[in-house]
């Protein structure tokens, strides 16, 4: 089974992120949150996310961080991140990160919760690449592996137990994922898709429930 961390498509075996999504199959797997894009949350969509969060086949909150090139002024995006987190305190799910130009800001965050698994999701910031793994998250890779160079050197440095794979908003089958970092570290797909499959549970582990 090819498991894919993350995406805002319908497909099988993903966590498919249903805030943009008006309809999708009832058992599908999903993750549910405010993206830092969003300009207007209201009273209704608190109900909302509280009433998502509770379901069995929610298994994260996601994606939700902050953004400093897009979205509301930063301050209103902050806010939002910390009330969605304090309303996660009682459900306890894994947390899928948007971070661009604000790692600082949600490892600080992020601090507050370590009960929380984290998941850096689309990681290609090669820079803090160090930093990230030495707070003990997840990272996400998706089909950035199949272009940037520096990821692509990069990627060596990740242990297996803190890797996890997506497409995001990709066309690209997650298989063509899998394969290119099957190649990178030299191991088989078959290798592969049984580490990811060990991370996705020790990571989702509403997925086991459910």
């Amino acid at each position: 089974m090819l498991l894919d961390c993350h995406t805002h498509s319908c497909k099988k075996n993903a966590i498919i992120n249903a805030r943009d999504l008006d309809l999708f199959n009832e058992e599908s797997i999903f993750s549910f949150g405010f993206h830092p894009w969003e300009e207007i949350v209201n009273e209704a969509d608190w109900l909302l996310f509280e009433q998502k969060l509770n379901l069995s086949n929610c298994l994260a909150l996601g994606e939700v961080g902050l953004d400093k090139l897009k979205g509301p002024a930063f301050n209103i995006q902050v806010q939002r991140f910390e009330n969605q987190l304090k309303i996660n305190k009682k459900y306890n799910l894994p947390v899928i990160v948007h971070c661009v130009k604000s790692w600082n800001e949600i490892k600080i965050t992020a601090k507050k919760y370590p009960e929380f698994k984290w998941v850096f999701h689309g990681f290609n910031k090669v820079g803090i690449l160090e930093d990230v793994l030495n707070e003990g998250w997840m990272l996400s890779i998706g089909s950035s592996i199949l272009t940037n160079l520096k990821l692509q050197q990069a990627i060596i440095k990740i242990p297996m137990n803190q890797l996890l794979l997506e497409t995001d908003d990709s066309d690209i089958d997650i298989f063509t994922i899998y394969q290119k970092i099957s190649e990178i570290k030299k191991i088989s797909l078959p290798e592969l898709e049984e580490i990811i499959t060990n991370n996705f549970k020790s990571t989702f582990k509403k997925w086991l429930i459910g």
